[in-house]
């Protein structure tokens, strides 16, 4: 009887030690380590039209206006704090209470007055859309600012004077969306 008891007090320890891993008794629990916070990056996008930006500006046939403005990646000390992907639409259209001259053509110019070859137009008779998509165009945490012209031309036809006078306005308008490049 006593190698019985002795035998199931064995077994009891053995057992007692595989369920709590060890027969040692130290134990010690640490329950903050520290806190830790995040907190969301800055994305700052400024758009500005510059030199020609206005409205009412006269053309005449075999005329070309221009417009310039800017984008940023940053206002005052506020950098953008991720790489930026860049869209630009240009829409062109009939200016309000006015029918379109419909001999306007359009295109998207570098700061230079060169074409930029990857602006998608699609614009005819005075209206439609330039859109260029611009991959990485900003680069985290350092301050950069592209700059664009519009070019609107009047290509001269022969029935130019019909579309003279106060009825006829073209508009343009720009939009720019920046997204967080992946």
């Amino acid at each position: 009887m006593k190698k019985a008891i002795a035998l199931f007090a064995l077994v009891l320890c053995i057992l007692a030690g595989l369920v709590s891993g060890s027969l040692a008794l130290y134990t010690k629990e640490i329950d903050n380590i520290g806190t830790g916070s995040v907190l969301a990056k800055k994305f700052t996008l400024t758009a500005e039209g510059t030199e020609g930006y206005e409205d009412n500006v006269l053309i005449a046939p075999s005329e070309t206006v221009t417009a310039a403005f800017t984008v940023s990646n940053y206002s005052g000390d506020d950098v953008t704090e991720v790489d930026m992907d860049l869209e630009i639409e240009i829409t062109i259209g009939a200016a309000t209470d006015k029918y379109a001259i419909p001999h306007i053509t359009a295109a998207l110019l570098d700061e230079e007055g060169n074409p930029i070859t990857g602006a998608v137009s699609s614009v005819s008779d005075g209206s439609g859309t330039i859109t260029l998509t611009i991959d990485r165009a900003f680069e985290a945490n350092v301050k950069s600012t592209l700059a664009y012209k519009i070019a609107l031309t009047w290509e001269s036809h022969e029935d130019d004077i019909d579309f003279q006078g106060p009825n006829y306005g073209n508009k343009y308008s720009v939009k720019i969306i920046g997204t967080q490049s992946v």
